[in-house]
């Protein structure tokens, strides 16, 4: 009985609906479509060695860093849709400098900026960084954000997997992923007491959002403002002999904690001559002082502190807490764009979840 319906129901709807039109071809057939999404980005990576990475795995070493980076990508495609590829793999000696900053910033004077392109350098030994101003940290890597250029530290004994994830860690930098102190061996890349490549609520968002590395003289980046240091440095019009120390030093992380730098500092003020003056007057525009670190790490760990709970609230579905964490956030700094920008995506997070 019902099919019978149905039929007749059928039959009425053609009837009324009068004969259907005559189909017209075209002359050629029309194009497939293509989804955006069809093909994934390759990022290219043109990853640099030194020798101690070389004397740890010999013959090995280049399955070493291809081995790693394949971990990395296959990791990173849980936020994006990208492979990692390596374009070239060439060993570079160094001076054995355990100033991360030097490394990174001497990488970056040396190498080109190109679209889809990103430079590694893999160290097998340990380097540090001096923001405090009054000691050294141990870090495992070091990237600028929005940058193009990546060191990591792989110091003799670590793994594929430990190599991989400072790898991630710091290519998450280049997507504009932020750092915040740890807090109950938390970083800003989840678990700090084990490798992991679980991210954090608005770095997840800002990794997922962002357009990637930018042009090196993308204003308010740390590349534009290496450049503009080096540019200031040129303009005093010094004597090749007094340019170039000054040169390499200024890639160097302006600490007093620094021993490079601090030796190196007293080196050129030495040999500057009438020139010492202009060139101390540099150097003090862009030193670190005990000060200023003390107030910024100061603000940053209650920063810090508010965003883990927001964090925290967040895989319980608090969205009220978490929005009062945030709040408090933008009490403690109403200034800064960056700040602004993690706890953006943090609401945004929010808002997809609800």
């Amino acid at each position: 009985m019902i099919v019978r319906v149905l039929a007749a129901a059928l039959m009425a709807s053609l009837a009324t609906a009068g004969a259907p039109p005559q189909p017209r071809f075209a002359a050629t057939p029309p194009p497939r479509p293509v989804a955006a999404e069809a093909f994934d980005r390759v990022i290219r990576l043109q990853v640099e060695y030194d020798e101690h990475l070389l004397g740890e795995h010999g013959s090995d070493v280049e399955s070493f860093i291809r081995e790693a980076v394949a971990i990395h990508s296959i990791e990173w495609r849980k936020y994006r849709r990208e492979w990692f590829a390596v374009e070239s793999i060439e060993l570079v000696t160094s001076s054995g400098e355990s100033d991360g900053a030097h490394v990174l910033t001497s990488l970056l004077n040396r190498t080109v900026s190109e679209p889809g392109l990103m430079h590694v350098k893999i160290v097998g030994r340990g380097l540090e960084v001096f923001s405090s101003g009054r000691g050294s940290t141990g870090v495992g890597g070091l990237a600028y954000r929005g940058s193009d250029a990546v060191v990591v530290s792989a110091q003799p004994g670590a793994t594929t997997e430990t190599v991989a994830y400072y790898l991630f860690h710091e290519i998450g930098h280049c997507f504009d992923a932020f750092d915040l102190p740890f807090r109950g061996g938390e970083s800003t890349f989840g678990a700090k007491s084990r490798i992991t490549f679980e991210v954090d609520s608005g770095n997840a968002v800002i990794i997922d959002e962002s357009p990637g590395p930018r042009p090196r003289d993308t204003p308010g980046r740390a590349p534009f403002f290496l450049r503009r240091k080096i540019a200031e440095a040129r303009a005093l019009s010094l004597e090749p002999t007094l340019f170039t120390p000054l040169h390499d030093l200024l890639l160097h992380e302006p600490s007093p904690s620094n021993p490079a730098y601090v030796k190196k500092k007293c080196v050129v003020l030495k040999v500057a001559g009438p020139e010492a003056r202009r060139i101390a007057d540099l150097l003090d525009r862009y030193e670190i002082t005990p000060g200023h670190a003390r107030r910024d790490d100061e603000i940053r760990a209650q920063i810090a502190e508010h965003y883990w709970n927001a964090n925290e609230a967040l895989r319980k579905n608090d969205y009220q807490t978490a929005e009062a964490e945030l709040a408090e956030i933008r009490l403690l700094d109403q200034e800064s764009r960056d700040i602004h920008q993690l706890v953006g995506a943090v609401e945004r997070k929010i808002r997809r979840r609800r």
